[in-house]
């Protein structure tokens, strides 16, 4: 029994194991200050842990959160320790302290704490974990994108113990739960998302929010309207998909049309890749959020609206001062787009 006090934190580590062999003793030697590390990490970024003890204690099977304790089996390799351990720390925030319901808010539990501890991977501990900073959840897009593909996926608004397939459960509450908040920043900002998270949590811990609790808030930050996006990512299995389509092109202007193939609509970002390798981004919001995502940087060359029920989209590019190499719809990867072999147009 190892105890580490974390001073800035006001909080005290307790980690219970037993000395099995060496290699063990020294993963769980390093865990203490990289828990250190996690918890003001996260107290930071997602809100502050209240209490003043928390403990990892050695179980026998996987990684079990509890109030103020985690269960997680001891032998493993140090990325799988450090990992769980993460994982289940994070589950005080998401969703013991706020206390969303686990059985038809699950994607709410499993997906938020999924993606705080992605976020807290690449963040603190990318030299471990590799991730990709554009997109930390890289690895959960592609995750998502192979199991669409067995027609086995459920609405995350399922309960719990009601989805056909053990699969349908994992992979919507861990992995498309994590992808609604990385693709929630695409779609306000990543700057107003984290704002938000912290908002959402310091508001509702203690008080059994729901999913419209959360998203008045996000609405709020965000300064836009939200409710199409649970109605579409939520509540059905509606996919992202649109496709580039050059219309004309000319020695000063470029024609060009955005499809949408999917069901659920989307704000788009589009960047333009001159020859210089300078570039542009431009973006389009769609008409159904009444406003757009956070520009305070002016980085976003501001379209007109999307109708969200019309199929397509057309909009011209000056070409009279630099020439066009690439346009690329999505370059951040954060818009679940299931087929981006049609994003891109490039030019010889």
């Amino acid at each position: 029994h190892d105890i580490l006090k974390v001073d800035s934190e006001d909080l005290e580590l307790h980690f219970y194991y037993q000395k099995t062999n060496d290699e063990m003793v020294s993963n769980w030697k390093r865990l203490q200050d990289d828990t250190a590390d996690a918890f003001r990490y996260i107290n930071k970024k997602f809100g502050k842990y209240p209490y003043t003890k928390y403990s990892v204690i050695q179980g026998g099977d996987g990684g079990m959160e509890y109030p103020m304790a985690t269960l997680i089996t001891g032998e493993r390799s140090y990325p799988s320790l450090l990992s769980v351990t993460i994982h289940e720390l994070i589950h005080s925030w998401y969703q013991m302290l706020l206390g969303t319901n686990e059985s038809y808010l699950a994607w709410m539990d499993e997906g938020f704490t999924s993606f705080a501890q992605n976020i807290t991977f690449n963040d603190e501990f990318n030299e471990i974990y590799n991730l990709n900073s554009i997109n930390p959840l890289e690895r959960s897009y592609n995750r998502y994108y192979t199991f669409i593909k067995s027609g086995l996926e459920e609405p995350l608004s399922t309960h719990s113990d009601h989805f056909s397939t053990n699969q349908a459960y994992g992979v919507g509450s861990y992995t498309k739960g994590a992808i609604f908040l990385m693709q929630l920043g695409y779609i306000i900002g990543e700057n107003k998302l984290f704002k938000g998270l912290r908002r959402y949590y310091n508001e509702w811990k203690f008080k059994h929010p729901d999913e419209y609790d959360f998203l008045r808030i996000m609405e709020k930050e965000g300064g836009i309207e939200l409710d199409w996006y649970i109605d579409y990512w939520v509540k059905t299995t509606h996919q992202i998909d649109y496709s580039l389509e050059l219309n004309k092109k000319d020695q000063n202007k470029i024609s060009v049309s955005i499809n949408r193939i999917g069901k659920m609509p989307m704000p788009i970002e589009v960047e333009v890749l001159y020859e210089d390798f300078s570039s542009e981004n431009y973006y389009i919001p769609l008409s159904i959020m009444r406003g757009e995502k956070d520009n305070s940087d002016n980085k976003l060359i501001i379209l007109e609206d999307w109708e969200w029920v019309n199929e397509s989209y057309q909009f011209n590019l000056d070409m009279s001062d630099k020439e066009i190499k690439k346009i690329e719809i999505n370059p951040s990867g954060e818009m679940a787009d299931i087929d981006k072999s049609n994003n891109i147009i490039e030019f010889e």
